[in-house]
């Protein structure tokens, strides 16, 4: 009988293991859509007097897509910097816009400004390592040795959100993760860290 409960709470926990994430997964999909779709459709009801689902967010898709095409060419670029500049000059907006910016392209591998690399540092005390993304590199001006120190994002319980540090080179732990194996790492809350990590030289660091 106890042998038959046991089984019977393993297959029900297994089930719950694939079930609960793809429900979860689901849900936030669902959510995202409904977010996103909702934001034209006030415009969409008053033009086409009824709601369409899906087009508002067709229609944004589009329009990403659009200012896309015109930051990649000449003109467009040169507008979209006026436009910027404007920004970066407007009161409020200027201290809100350009760190959104700073925290998107972060996130685009073919940016200067991207994560370089995940490493480990000991953080936030010595013995507890912490996961990070080099950010860039900063020399000690005046520096006799010429020292140069990495600059290190290391996200808390939100990605958004997290503390910067700088760390000597020996200081850090260089994986051979992608930015996108190390963001897998911080959104699952440990649980993608493969049971081994690989260390490539130092000399890969920018």
């Amino acid at each position: 009988m106890e042998r038959m409960k046991g089984a019977v709470k393993r297959t029900f926990f297994a089930g719950l293991v694939v079930v609960i994430p793809i429900l979860i997964t689901a849900f936030a999909l669902y959510w995202l859509f409904r977010l996103l779709d909702g934001f034209l459709s006030p415009f969409i009801h008053e033009v086409a007097g009824r709601e369409i689902p899906g087009l508002g967010i067709l229609i944004e898709i589009v329009v990403i897509f659009l200012v896309g095409v015109v930051a990649t060419n000449v003109l467009g670029s040169r507008i979209l910097n006026w436009f910027q500049t404007l920004l970066m000059h407007t009161p409020v907006v200027k201290n809100i816009y350009p760190t959104i910016k700073q925290l998107v392209e972060a996130f685009h591998p073919s940016s200067s400004s991207s994560f370089k690399k995940v490493v480990l540092v000991e953080y936030p005390k010595m013995g507890t390592f912490a996961v990070g993304f080099l950010t860039s590199e900063v020399a000690l001006k005046g520096d006799p040795r010429n020292q140069r120190l990495y600059s290190v994002y290391i996200p808390t319980n939100n990605l958004y959100l997290g503390n910067v540090a700088l760390f000597k080179e020996e200081d850090l732990i260089v994986t051979d993760f992608t930015v996108e194996e190390g963001l897998k790492i911080v959104l699952s809350g440990g649980t993608a860290f493969p049971p081994a990590i690989s260390r490539p030289n130092r000399t890969q660091l920018p």
